[in-house]
């Protein structure tokens, strides 16, 4: 693994972290089905899929 990869690895974990920890904030203070706890989750979602298809090719 190079310098790059490893950096965007790096970046892309420090995003799903504050998607995670916004995602949990909205779903607390704004419920499971509202619209922005359910935009993020999606975010959320692509962050960690685009994470896994770094992480193991």
């Amino acid at each position: 693994m190079n310098n790059v990869e490893n950096d965007v690895k790096q970046k892309l974990l420090h995003e799903i972290k504050l998607l995670r920890d916004e995602m949990i904030f909205s779903g607390v203070t704004k419920g499971l089905n509202h619209d922005e706890t359910l935009e993020l989750s999606r975010k959320l979602d692509q962050a960690l899929n685009i994470y896994n298809s770094l992480k193991y090719r």
